[in-house]
């Protein structure tokens, strides 16, 4: 089985369940998010959805996974979509481009995530649109290029 369809796949079962959580919810259940589901769903998730490597890893400097656009906002673009009545296939199709990890340094992952400086922990910059934004759009605001 191709690598792209595995994930699809996988992005449409995601897009099941996440539908579930909502249901759970509209009827007063127990229903949690976590985003961990993303690293245990595809197991390791490097060897499915690797974005790459920055330059400072790849210079010897200690790395952190990153989601590329964070698991939070996967998971709330995709409960809105749902709502909105998008097909589920169309969904996964988005959520499997925007599913994607990377190896950056500590450094970096600080730098996307700290309030003092971009503040991107779990969100995408201003005006980033869901079904047409740049995957990539949070990493090269921040100045950090991947290399595969």
């Amino acid at each position: 089985m191709k690598l792209e369809v595995a994930v699809l796949r996988a992005c449409y079962i995601l897009v099941e369940h996440f539908e579930e959580i909502i249901e759970r919810k509209k009827a007063g259940l127990s229903a949690g998010f976590h985003s961990r589901i993303f690293s245990h769903f595809l197991h390791p998730e490097m060897h499915f959805v690797s974005a790459g490597r920055s330059q400072a890893v790849i210079s010897g400097d200690r790395a952190h996974l990153e989601h590329v656009v964070p698991c939070v906002v996967l998971f709330n673009e995709v409960c809105r979509l749902l709502e909105s009545k998008l097909a589920k296939e169309e969904i996964a199709r988005y959520l499997s481009i925007y599913w994607k990890v990377a190896h950056i340094s500590k450094d970096e992952a600080k730098m996307l995530d700290s309030k003092n400086k971009l503040n991107l922990k779990k969100s995408m910059p201003s005006g980033w649109d869901f079904e047409t934004g740049d995957t990539f759009a949070r990493l090269k605001l921040a100045g950090i290029e991947l290399f595969v």
